[in-house]
């Protein structure tokens, strides 16, 4: 059955216990931890060489949470610097070997880009870099998936092109391994004006993780702003933008997807201090649960 977790990144002054027990007395039932520097709480190598999984697996146990996924979007795979290529990819390889040390079955991740060229002249860079990293994700027995964020409003564009099903398509392709699939976040889709439900159903096989944030279009600011300033837009909790949730969750039932809706809380609105990001999440959780 469809469940109801949260992405910590909005809590990343919180040590895990802090975390996973304010999770557990609000009742959510994952938690998904940032795999970047920024979080000062875990050492990712020690983790990947088998030191420190004990407390990772028993916070799991003892507020029967589980880490639903580790994410790290911002490496530079498709670099044009060679070094940067490698220290990406080693550095996703980390996380899937401390994922699968202390059981967590999915890794999320961008593509990168190389942004000295169009987006359609990086698709073929993905092959070469992803067919190893996926092959050692197969034999740890974790998923990578790609998170589709484009990241539009960061200059230079370094950072993901797996961003629409068309683009999916081409990557999926292009490396088809079992080990790779999506962390599909419908609030990148609206804006864009992509067909969310199609894109659950079109992608029933590769759909390992969901992400829950909304998207609140700002359709007097497009008119004065135009649409290549991505300011037409904002992030917001689920239930306080334009996505239908009704819609995206019921194909996401219909697929037979039961995994987390790991709410992904970048709204503005209620950030700036832990209370009001407690509420917002508290929130969008009241509201998924209409549809879960």
């Amino acid at each position: 059955m469809m469940k109801i977790g949260f992405y910590q990144s909005c809590y990343m002054d919180w040590d895990l216990p802090q975390t996973f027990k304010w999770a557990k007395e609000n009742g959510f039932h994952g938690i998904e931890l940032h795999g970047g520097p920024r979080y000062k709480y875990l050492d990712w190598t020690k983790l990947a060489n088998g030191s420190g999984c004990g407390p990772m697996i028993e916070l799991q146990q003892k507020y029967e949470i589980p880490i639903t996924g580790i994410m790290f979007g911002a490496l530079p795979y498709l670099s044009s610097d060679p070094e940067e290529r490698r220290r990406a990819a080693d550095t996703v390889k980390l996380l899937l070997k401390a994922a699968a040390n202390i059981g967590v079955k999915v890794v999320s991740t961008f593509t990168g880009r190389d942004p000295a060229l169009s987006v359609e002249d990086n698709i073929p860079l993905i092959a070469p870099v992803f067919t190893d990293i996926a092959e050692y994700a197969e034999r740890l027995n974790v998923k990578l998936a790609f998170e589709n964020c484009p990241m539009y409003e960061f200059w230079p564009p370094v950072y993901n092109i797996a961003i629409s099903p068309a683009l999916w398509r081409e990557i999926f392709d292009r490396v088809p391994s079992p080990a790779l699939g999506l962390n599909i976040d419908p609030s990148h889709l609206i804006w864009q004006g992509i067909d969310i439900v199609q894109a659950v159903h079109d992608f029933k096989d590769k759909i390992v993780l969901s992400q829950a944030k909304d998207t609140e279009l700002l359709p007097q600011v497009q008119r004065v702003e135009g649409m290549m300033t991505c300011k037409w837009w904002r992030h917001r909790i689920p239930g306080q933008g334009d996505v239908d949730w009704n819609k995206f969750v019921t194909a996401l039932h219909d697929i037979g997807y039961d995994g987390i809706l790991s709410i992904e809380h970048e709204d503005p609105v209620w950030s700036g201090t832990d209370a009001k990001v407690g509420k917002g999440l508290l929130l969008a959780k009241q509201h998924l649960e209409l549809f879960v």
